[in-house]
C-alpha cells in the first residue's frame, strides 16, 4: 500500500474530529440571515440542487432557497420565488441560483433562460445583484427588470421597464433608465446596444398577470411587513378577530387536520431541520407567528404590526425554520406502534419562546422572537436564552418550558427516527400521538432538536416519480460576471455528514468549516470579478435592440417520465395557445404548484408556424408579439470607447407545447 493511501483515513479521521469540535465556535460565529426565498410556483419539470449536494432533486413549493441554492426549469416549465421586497419569475429552459442572499444583499447568478425581476421596496442598506455571462446587473430603485441569456451565443438581454440598473463588465459601467433596454455580447471587451422598450410578450404579461393579483391580497394588512408567502392565505382561508388573539387566519381544512403535520423535514443550512409544507398557503403559517386552537378550530396568529405615523413600519421580521418544540428519543415510542427511537413535536402557541438548534446573539434570539409573537414577559426571553446557548454545553439542551398546545387535539406529530432522518413526507410514516400517549410526552425531555443526523437524501426529499431533469453542462459552466465578491461556494454535505452526527443533529459553524477543510483542487472559476470600471454614456436609439437571446436548443439531460400526480389542491384552469413544437411533445407533467387565476403564457415567435392548442396554464391578456430586430443603422461617431458589434444571439429552439393540468378557481375573471 503507498503512503498516501495508508494516510488517507487517517486525514479523515482528523478532519471529521476537528468538524465535531467545531458546534463550540458556533456560538461565536455570525448570526444566520434573516430571510430566505420562498418557492412558491412550480409548474412543468423544476429541479433544484440544494447547497452542498451533488445530485438535482424535483422542485418542491414551500422549499426554502438560500446561499448556494440551483434552480433548472425544463422545456415548458416556470418557477416563482417570493422574498420579504421582491420576486423573481423565471421562465422556461432557465438556470438560476443564489450566489449570496443575507438579511439585505441578493446576488443571483443567472446563465440562460428568461426572468423576469420585481423589485417592491428598497431600503437604503437593500441591494440587488444579477449576474449574467457578459455583465452585472445592479438593481438601483424599485422597478420591474427583465432578463434573457444565452450562454452558448455569450449574449444577455437586459429591459428595464420601470426603475433604474447598472451595467458592469469589461472595464465599463453604464445605466439603463426606465424605458431602456439593452443587449450584450463580449465578457473582456463587452459589447451593448441600448435601445427603447420591446413589446410586452407572453412570458412578461403572465408575470404581470401575477402581480396585479397579488396586489390586490387582502391578508397583507394582517401582516407586519416582511413576512414571506402571504400571497396564498386569501384563496385558502379567512380572518377573523379573535378575543385574546386578534386577527387570527383560519385555514380552510379538512376535519382533523393539524399544523406541521401535511409535509416533510429537510436539512437546510445553516438552519438546519426545516419544514417544508405541503399545502399551497403553508409557507408563511409554518415559519412566521404562533398556531393557536380556539373557536373549535386551528387558527394561525401572525406576530405583532409595529405602527408609525398611522401605518405599518418595515421592521425586522426573522425566518424560522419551524416554529415547533421537539421531543423524544431512543427510549420514546416504542409504545406508540413506531418502534425504536422516535422524534415528536409540536406546534408552538402565541406567547411562546422558541429556541433554535442553531447559535446566535442574543440580539437575534430576542428579535426573532418578538417580531413573530407577542411576549408578555420578556425576562423569559432572556431566562430561555441564557439556558439554552450560554449556560449548556452539551449538544442535546433540555427545554424544560410547558406547551400550551399539547391538549389541543392532532397537536402531537412523531415519526420514527429514519424516516425523519431521509426526509420521508409525514403522512408515510408519522402519527398523531394519541390523547393516552400524552402523560408520557409531557414527561419526555423537550430539546431545541432532534438528536437525529440528516442523512443524503434528507436535502432534497424525492417527489414520488417525478423526474429531475439537469440543465445543459454549458448553463453551469459559463463563467459569469459579478461586481461584488461572492462567498466561497458551499461546503459538500459529504464533508459535514460525520461531524453533524456527532453534533446530534445540530447545524455547525460552516466559517469554521472551510477554514478547517484540506484545500480544494483548482478549478477553472466560474465567476470573474469585473475590473474597475470607467463610466460612460451610451448612445440610446430609437428602436429597440435585437430580440431576446433565447436558450440555444439543448435536450433534456433525462427522458421526461410519466405525468405525476398533483401534490396539492389546485384551482380550475383555462386553455391558452401553446408555442409549436420541432419535436416529439414530451409525457405531460402535473403541476404541483400554489397557483392563482389563469394567466397566459409566451407567446409563440413570429417566425414559426402555429401549434395545436395544449392544456393552458392560466387565464391572461393577450399577448403581443416582440418586434423582429431593428435592421443596423448609421451611427455617429460616440464619445464610448471603440465596441464590437453585437452579437446575434442563438435561435429559439422550438419548445414543446405546454399543458398544464392543474385545477385552480377561477376567482379572477374581472382581471
Amino acid at each position: 500500500m503507498a503512503a498516501n493511501d495508508f494516510l488517507k483515513p487517517l486525514k479523515h479521521l482528523l478532519f471529521a474530529a476537528t468538524l465535531s469540535s467545531l458546534f463550540v465556535l458556533a456560538s461565536h460565529a455570525q448570526d444566520p440571515p434573516t430571510r430566505v426565498a420562498d418557492l412558491n410556483y412550480v409548474t412543468g419539470y423544476v429541479s433544484i440542487q440544494p447547497a452542498g449536494a451533488d445530485d438535482w432533486a424535483p422542485a418542491v413549493v414551500n422549499r426554502p432557497f438560500t446561499t448556494g441554492d440551483a434552480l433548472w426549469t425544463d422545456v415548458d416549465a416556470r418557477a416563482e420565488l417570493h422574498l420579504n421586497n421582491a420576486v423573481l419569475r423565471v421562465g422556461p429552459q432557465s438556470s438560476l441560483g443564489f450566489l449570496d442572499l443575507d438579511d439585505s444583499f441578493a446576488q443571483i447568478r443567472f446563465t440562460q433562460g428568461e426572468l423576469v425581476l420585481r423589485v417592491r421596496h428598497m431600503g437604503e442598506d437593500d441591494s440587488f445583484e444579477v449576474d449574467t455571462p457578459n455583465a452585472a446587473i445592479t438593481i438601483l430603485r424599485d422597478g420591474e427588470y427583465r432578463f434573457n441569456a444565452d450562454p452558448v451565443a455569450v449574449t444577455t438581454w437586459v429591459v428595464v421597464r420601470h426603475g433604474e440598473a447598472e451595467v458592469t463588465g469589461g472595464g465599463q459601467a453604464f445605466s439603463l433608465r426606465a424605458g431602456n433596454s439593452a443587449q450584450l455580447s463580449g465578457a473582456d471587451q463587452l459589447a451593448y446596444d441600448v435601445g427603447s422598450l420591446p413589446t410586452v410578450d407572453g412570458f412578461e404579461g403572465w408575470a404581470e398577470g401575477r402581480d396585479a393579483h397579488e396586489a390586490s391580497s387582502q391578508s397583507a394588512r394582517y401582516l407586519p411587513p416582511g413576512v414571506i408567502g402571504y400571497e396564498e392565505l386569501d384563496s385558502y382561508g379567512n380572518w377573523r378577530d379573535t378575543p385574546g388573539y386578534g386577527a387570527v387566519w383560519y385555514p380552510t381544512v379538512a376535519a382533523g387536520w393539524a399544523p406541521y403535520h401535511d409535509g416533510h423535514w429537510a436539512w437546510v443550512d445553516p438552519w438546519g431541520w426545516t419544514w417544508v409544507d405541503d399545502a399551497p398557503w403553508g409557507f408563511a403559517p409554518s415559519h412566521y407567528g404562533r398556531w393557536a386552537y380556539a373557536n373549535g378550530g386551528w387558527g394561525w396568529v401572525p406576530g405583532p404590526m409595529a405602527i408609525v405615523a398611522g401605518g405599518p413600519a418595515m421592521a425586522t421580521i426573522v425566518y424560522a425554520p419551524a416554529l415547533v418544540a421537539f421531543f423524544g428519543g431512543d427510549g420514546f415510542g416504542a409504545s406508540l406502534s413506531i418502534g425504536g427511537g422516535a422524534v415528536g413535536w409540536v406546534a408552538l402557541g402565541p406567547g411562546e419562546v422558541y429556541a433554535p438548534s442553531y447559535h446566535i446573539s442574543q440580539n437575534y434570539f430576542r428579535t426573532m422572537n418578538v417580531s413573530n409573537t407577542t411576549i408578555v414577559n420578556t425576562v423569559n426571553i432572556t431566562n430561555v436564552y441564557n439556558n439554552v446557548y450560554v449556560n449548556k454545553t452539551v449538544t442535546n439542551v433540555v427545554v424544560n418550558q410547558h406547551f400550551a398546545n399539547m391538549a389541543a387535539p392532532n397537536a402531537v406529530t412523531a415519526m420514527p427516527q429514519n424516516a425523519f432522518a431521509s426526509g420521508r413526507p409525514v403522512k408515510q410514516g408519522g402519527i398523531f400521538v394519541p390523547k393516552a400517549q400524552l402523560a408520557q410526552v409531557q414527561t419526555a425531555h423537550f430539546t431545541v432538536a432532534p438528536s437525529v443526523a440528516p442523512v443524503k437524501e434528507a436535502l432534497a426529499p424525492t417527489a414520488g416519480a417525478r423526474p429531475a431533469p439537469r440543465p445543459p453542462a454549458r448553463a453551469m459552466s459559463v463563467q459569469i460576471v459579478a461586481k461584488k465578491v461572492p462567498p466561497p461556494p458551499p461546503v459538500p454535505f459529504a464533508a459535514q455528514q460525520a461531524a453533524i452526527k456527532q453534533n446530534a443533529g445540530r447545524p455547525l459553524n460552516m466559517q469554521a468549516i472551510r477554514q478547517s477543510m484540506p484545500p480544494a483542487r483548482a478549478a477553472a472559476p466560474t465567476v470573474r470579478v469585473a475590473p474597475p470600471a470607467k463610466q460612460v454614456v451610451p448612445q440610446v436609439h430609437a428602436a429597440p435592440p435585437q430580440p431576446a437571446a433565447k436558450p440555444s436548443a439543448t435536450p433534456p439531460a433525462k427522458a421526461p417520465a410519466p405525468k405525476a400526480e398533483p401534490q396539492q389542491r389546485e384551482k380550475p384552469a383555462e386553455k391558452p395557445p401553446a408555442a409549436p413544437p420541432a419535436k416529439a411533445p414530451a409525457p405531460k407533467a402535473e403541476p404541483q404548484q400554489r397557483e392563482k387565476p389563469a394567466e397566459k403564457p409566451s407567446a409563440a415567435p413570429p417566425a414559426k408556424a402555429p401549434a395545436p392548442k395544449a392544456e393552458p396554464q392560466q387565464r391572461e391578456k393577450p399577448a403581443e408579439k416582440p418586434p423582429a430586430a431593428a435592421p443596423p443603422k448609421p451611427r455617429a461617431e460616440e464619445t464610448n470607447p471603440p465596441q464590437k458589434p453585437p452579437a446575434k444571439p442563438a435561435a429559439k429552439p422550438t419548445q414543446k407545447p405546454k399543458k398544464d393540468t392543474g385545477k385552480e378557481k377561477d376567482k379572477e375573471k374581472s382581471n
